[in-house]
């Protein structure tokens, strides 16, 4: 296992699969361990955010071999607020694909309350079929995952 495979189980294991009462006591993200374990997860390294992106315009993803495909570059290759923008505008390109993206960048918090989501060692691009996504966002909301939420932040997320 490489360094990077190293720190994304570290932070799965430990920040994003521990129960915490924020989450009306469920983990940050419920479902990242599993995939972990399952071998679900993969993950695609790149030397710039440029390289990731020609990759991402391109690629086919098959959601039933893999939960989520990471795709991880240098954080000094993009500031915070570009990846945002070129992600939404995806989005909106892809609206009638099965594929949601959400960005993590370590110079833009990722915070509910003060439990921090952020990853911290490179920029991560996880990437998700939505109706799954959707679907568990839908189970997760009727547990009341989401009460501690600030609404912006929660719209914010939930929209991509």
């Amino acid at each position: 296992m490489n360094d990077l495979n190293q720190k994304l189980e570290h932070w799965i294991k430990n920040t994003l699969s521990k129960p915490n009462p924020i989450f009306n006591n469920m983990s940050a993200c419920p479902y990242a361990k599993k995939a972990w374990l399952d071998n679900k997860v993969e993950i695609r390294s790149f030397v710039s955010w440029v390289d990731a992106y020609t990759e991402l315009l391109v690629r086919t993803f098959d959601f039933d071999k893999f939960d989520v495909v990471i795709f991880a570059f240098p954080h000094n290759t993009i500031v915070p607020a570009q990846l945002t923008d070129i992600i939404v505008n995806l989005q909106k390109m892809w609206k009638n694909k099965d594929i949601a993206i959400l960005e993590d960048h370590p110079d833009e918090i990722e915070q509910v309350k003060d439990f921090n989501l952020n990853f911290g060692e490179c920029c991560l691009l996880l990437i998700q079929s939505r109706s799954k996504l959707q679907e568990a966002r839908a189970y997760l909301e009727s547990k009341d995952y989401y009460k501690n939420w600030d609404p912006e932040y929660k719209q914010d997320v939930q929209s991509r």
